[in-house]
C-alpha cells in the first residue's frame, strides 16, 4: 500500500523533465484585451500557479517598456481617436508601414489618454475602451513566477535612438525575466553576452519560408541546424505545424523530429499560436484541449512550453495529461 501511495510520477518527456510551461501570449487574450490589467491578473486567477506572463515589448519616446504586440497601436487601442493627426509612415525593413507609433508619444500620453481594445473582433468586446496601456512594471507589480518579453522590432527603436537592450538590463534584479525571445539573430547574440545567465534567450521563429534578416536564410532553414542555434540562445518557439504539420485537407500528418533533435542538442522547444477559437486539424474535432493534449500526451515527447491567448485551456489540459496516468496532480502538474 505505501509503495502505491508513493508511487513515481509519470516523467514528462520535455527537456527538463519538469512539466511543460503555460505561456500567456498577453494573458488572458482571447477573453479581454491583449496585455491589459485584466488579461494579466485574470491568467494568473485562472491558470495553472506557475503561468508565465508574457509581454511583447515596445517603446515610448521616453524609454518606457510598454506591453503591447505589434509595431503600431491602431490596431489595439483607440490611439487614433485620441490622437487622429498623430499617424505617421515609418519604413520597415523595404515596406512603408503606416499607423500610429509609441515611439512618437511619451509614456505619460499613452499611460493617461489611451484605451486599449480586442484585437481580434469575433472576441468579446465587452472590456473595451475601460483600461489603459499597461507597462512592462505594471506587469511585473502583480508578482507573476516568470514572465517573458518578446522583442520583435529591435532595429525599428534603434533607428528612433531607443534602446531596447540598455533597457532589458537596466530592469530591476527582482523583476522575474525568465525569457527573453526575438526573432532577430542579431539581437539576440548582442544581448546574450550582456545578460550573464539572468534569462534564457529563446529564437522565435515565424513561418519557414520567411528570412530572418540577419543572417538572411528562412527559418526553416536555420532550423536545420539546430547546433548553430544552440550557440547562442537555450531554446526555439516555433509554430504548430512546425512540430504537427499537416495537409491541405487540415489533417494531421506524422510528426517532425524537430522536439527529439532539439532535445538530444539541449534545446527547449516552445509551440506558440495556441487559441480555442482558430481553425486547427479536424483530427481535434473542433476540441482545444485535445490539440494541447497532441502536443504534450503522446508517446515520443512533450514540447517545453505552450504559448496561447487561452491559458485557462492550456492549464486544464495539463492537468488532464495528470489524470490520465492517474498521479496525484499536485505531484504532477509541480514536477
Amino acid at each position: 500500500a505505501n509503495a502505491a501511495i508513493d508511487a513515481p510520477v509519470e516523467k514528462w518527456q520535455t527537456l527538463d523533465g519538469r512539466p511543460p510551461l503555460v505561456i500567456a501570449r498577453g494573458g488572458f487574450s482571447g477573453l479581454f484585451p491583449e496585455s491589459s490589467k485584466f488579461a494579466y491578473e485574470f491568467a494568473m486567477t485562472a491558470s495553472l500557479p506557475g503561468v508565465v506572463l508574457e509581454c511583447d515589448l515596445q517603446l515610448s519616446s521616453d524609454g518606457v517598456g510598454f506591453c503591447r504586440s505589434g509595431l503600431t497601436l491602431d490596431k489595439s487601442t483607440l490611439i487614433a481617436e485620441m490622437y487622429p493627426k498623430k499617424d505617421k509612415t515609418y519604413k520597415l525593413g523595404s515596406e512603408d508601414i503606416h499607423g500610429w507609433f509609441a515611439v512618437d508619444f511619451t509614456s505619460d500620453e499613452l499611460i493617461n489618454n489611451v484605451t486599449v481594445i480586442q484585437t481580434i473582433f469575433s472576441r468579446p468586446s465587452t472590456f473595451d475602451a475601460i483600461m489603459g496601456m499597461y507597462t512592462l512594471d505594471d506587469m511585473a507589480g502583480l508578482h507573476p513566477q516568470q514572465i517573458w518579453v518578446n522583442v520583435e522590432f529591435d532595429g525599428f527603436y534603434r533607428d528612433h535612438n531607443l534602446d531596447i537592450e540598455d533597457y532589458l538590463l537596466k530592469l530591476p534584479k527582482d523583476y522575474p525575466i525568465a525569457y527573453i525571445s526575438s526573432p532577430d539573430i542579431s539581437f539576440l547574440k548582442s544581448i546574450g553576452g550582456k545578460l550573464k545567465g539572468r534569462a534564457k534567450l529563446i529564437l522565435r521563429c515565424l513561418a519557414d519560408n520567411v528570412t530572418e534578416t540577419s543572417v538572411k536564410k528562412s527559418y526553416g532553414e536555420i532550423l536545420k541546424d539546430l547546433k548553430s542555434v544552440k550557440a547562442f540562445a537555450s531554446g526555439i518557439m516555433v509554430p504548430r505545424n512546425y512540430v504537427w504539420p499537416v495537409n491541405n485537407n487540415l489533417y494531421l500528418l506524422p510528426p517532425t523530429s524537430l522536439v527529439k533533435d532539439a532535445h538530444a542538442l539541449g534545446l527547449e522547444v516552445h509551440v506558440g499560436s495556441f487559441a480555442n477559437d482558430i481553425l486547427t486539424s479536424y483530427n481535434y474535432s473542433y476540441d482545444p484541449a485535445a490539440e494541447y493534449l497532441q502536443f504534450i500526451n503522446n508517446p515520443d515527447f512533450t514540447v517545453d512550453g505552450l504559448m496561447t491567448d487561452f491559458p485557462p485551456t492550456a492549464s486544464g489540459a495539463v492537468g488532464k495529461h495528470c489524470e490520465l496516468f492517474h498521479v496525484e496532480k499536485a505531484k504532477c502538474i509541480f514536477g
